[in-house]
Formats: C-alpha cells, structure tokens, sequence
C-alpha cells in the first residue's frame, strides 16, 4: 500500500539532508502523531431496536474515550449522503443494520475492510483484541517497535522466520545508537524510557479474537500477504505499521533499514509524510504516556457492552443526513483573531474616554 513512501523515508534516514531535530522518529511518533481514525459506518433501514441502539451507542462511546473509531450512522431507508455512497455501495446487498470497516481516509482507500452484523459480539472485536492490548503496552513502555509476526499456519516456517527476526533483533539492538541530542530538538514529556528495545509478537491466524487484526495486516500489502509463510509487520509510534513484509523475503539488511530509520532522527515531523498505517487500537495514549495511567487500564468489556454504551449515553452519535451537515470547529486562528479585535476595541474605548476627560478638564 505505501512501499513507495517507505523507500523515500528510508532514503530520507540514510542521507539526513532533511533532518527537522534529532528526537528519533519512533519516540516522536510516540508523542506527536495522534493514531488516524478507522471509518465504521453502521448502515440501518428505520428506526432500530433497543438493543441495536446500544450497541451503537457503545461504539460510538468507545471512539469517544479510546479507539481511533470516526462514526457514522446512516439511515438507508433516507436518501443516501454524498460522501456515504461509496460506502452504501459495499453493503447495499447486506441485511440491515450492517457494520462496515474502512481504513483511515489518510490511506486513500475506499475499499471495505470489513463488514457484517451490528452486534456487541462484532463490535466487541472490531474495538478490542488481546494482542493489540499487548503491543499498546509494550509501546508505552517505551519498545523503539515491536514487530507483529503473522503466523501462516506452518509452525516449521513460522518458527524459521521468528527465531530468524529474534535473532537480528537482538544483534542490531546492541549495536544502534540514539541520535545525539540537539538544543532546538521539541520537548518530549513521555514519561517512558528513551531506549533501543524490539520485541517479536505472534498473532495466530485462525484466533476468533484477532480476525479484525489480521484483516488491517493482510491489508497493509496484499501481494506479501498472498506469499508462503508469515507476515511481519513492524509497529511503532502510537499502533502505526510501518509497511508489510513477507517472512520469506526477510532478510537482516532489512531489519537493518527498516530500524535505521525507526530509530534515526525525525527528518520529516510532518506525519502525512511519513509512511505507515495507524493499526486500530484501543487505548488512552495521551493518558499512559503521562503517568496518568499509575497501572494497565483494564480491557474494555468483552461480554458484555451495556456498561459502556451506558457511559456513551450523554453523548451525541452523528447522524449522516444531507439536511444535517456536520459543523466544523472553530479554528484556532479565527478565534485568537476575534479576541484580539475585541482587546483592541476596549483599550480604543478606554483610550477615548480618558482623552474626553482630558478634554473637560482643560
């Protein structure tokens, strides 16, 4: 999907022509690039039932608190929003309410990632899974990256390729160093070791709990994902796959060149110029990384989500209408520049009122 743009990083890391600060990219991904949000549309006909409410209304709570989720809900039984038509195109045949999964719109994909029944079983997955909980934790423990193993289903050729990466892992970690710091290098305020550390983690396949995850990986670059053996996939930044390579094409120059630049200074801070693909992840990074989270958070609800729709109820789950366009918020610029006509109207007013004091005086 983007070995282009990781050709041109890596090429970026190897010359340092376009060094912006010498913070490595993997600590400033961690700090400075909030996750992109997945798109899930929940396509219904009429009005939904009670417990199908609920279960939006947890999805739409869990976007609000941890997942990089952006939400809409879009009544098929009304005229079909513009900018959802894509997206009613690929479940149009479906039976209602449907759930469907897209990457994030920063990937420039429209094809579906997934989709089936709004259920609390589906949306418990699409959310949550024990690996992504694990490789959040192990990110905010400060791991430079952790690189996912897809297994294959062949243990010969998945043991081959993990104990092949463990081992390259372990070599390199000894031998890069951090790039030196430098005096107009951006503040870092995680509250994590600065540290070379990878770490190997295998995801099964055939785990029901891990479909939606294997799907976001085989996604990554589907002609690696249709080549013998596993999957590797290297994940830094805040859950951000940096590209897909099959085991079988695994070697150590490109660990080598793939960690040269995880690990060397940040010669892009701009994310969008960057490569990778944000994983969908459930977690409070802003919180974990500054020790506002004392101890893991626990896993989200995995039986049961009434408690967490609960907690979603105060707040609104935006309705796709064409009579409803949602507002944009107020720019930042905009509104310094109202406040700074309005400190400039008072002093003209008090300016005026002295000099007239002045003038009756005399």
């Amino acid at each position: 999907m983007f070995s282009v743009a990781l050709l041109t990083a890596l090429g970026w890391a190897a010359s340092g022509d376009l060094r912006a600060c010498n913070v490595p990219v993997f600590r400033y991904a961690l700090e400075r690039w909030p996750a992109d949000a997945y798109r899930v549309t929940v396509f219904h006909r009429g009005e939904m039932a009670g417990a199908q409410k609920e279960v939006v209304q947890a999805l739409a709570a869990a976007s609000e608190s941890s997942a990089n989720l952006a939400v809409a809900v879009v009544d098929a039984a009304k005229e079909i929003p513009t900018h959802h038509t894509n997206a009613w195109s690929l479940v149009k045949d479906a039976t209602l309410p449907a759930l469907l999964l897209q990457y994030p719109v920063s990937t420039q994909t429209d094809r579906a990632l997934w989709s089936g029944a709004l259920s609390a079983e589906n949306v418990r997955n699409l959310v949550d899974s024990p690996v992504r909980r694990e490789l959040a934790g192990r990110l905010q423990k400060g791991e430079s990256a952790v690189w996912l193993l897809l297994e294959s289903g062949d243990a010969a050729q998945d043991k081959k390729v993990a104990d092949m990466l463990a081992e390259q892992l372990k070599r390199i970690e000894k031998e890069v160093e951090l790039p030196p710091a430098a005096p107009d290098d951006p503040s870092m305020s995680a509250e994590v070791p600065l540290r070379i550390a990878f770490s190997v983690l295998r995801v099964s396949r055939n785990d029901p709990a891990e479909q939606m995850l294997v799907r976001m990986l085989r996604g990554l670059r589907e002609e690696a994902a249709k080549e013998p053996g596993p999957l590797v996939v290297p994940v830094f930044g805040r859950g951000r796959a940096l590209d897909a390579f099959a085991g079988g094409q695994l070697t150590g120059e490109l660990i080598e060149n793939v960690i040269a630049f995880i690990c060397g200074a940040c010669s892009c801070e701009v994310k969008s110029m960057n490569p990778g693909v944000d994983l969908l992840v459930a977690t409070d990074w802003d919180a974990a990384l500054t020790g506002q989270a004392v101890k893991d958070p626990p896993p989200p609800p995995l039986i049961s989500l009434s408690a967490l729709a609960a907690a979603g109820q105060t707040s609104q789950v935006a309705q796709a209408s064409p009579t409803a366009p949602i507002k944009p918020p107020v720019s930042p610029l905009i509104r310094n520049v109202v406040l700074v006509l309005l400190i400039v109207v008072v002093v003209i007013g008090m300016l005026t009122a002295v000099l007239m004091v002045k003038k009756r005086n005399r």
